[in-house]
């Protein structure tokens, strides 16, 4: 896999949040941290330092394992999945 395509999942799956979906979110994460280790390398095989995009891609890494911690699953998929919340005996 190259950076370009990397970077093109990056953009893809980074609206997680927005579709509300845990699995996007498990994409993004993989993509993320393939991105930082290849840049890293080219970075480091240029002799160049990282640029701002690192710390940008590693704050949204974050939020990607948040979201997924959240989200309360230990499947791989969610697809389907719906919670519906009713009223206790107690609800007054």
């Amino acid at each position: 896999m190259t950076l370009d395509q990397i970077q093109t999942d990056l953009v893809e799956y980074a609206d997680f949040e927005e579709v509300a979906s845990v699995s996007r979110a498990r994409l993004f994460v993989t993509a993320a941290i393939r991105w930082l280790i290849l840049q890293a390398e080219s970075a480091g095989s240029q002799s160049q330092s990282m640029s701002v995009g690192k710390q940008y891609v590693e704050n949204l890494l974050a939020r990607a394992n948040a979201y997924i911690s959240a989200s309360g699953t230990t499947s791989g998929s969610t697809a389907g999945r719906t919670r519906f919340l009713h009223v206790g005996s107690a609800f007054r």
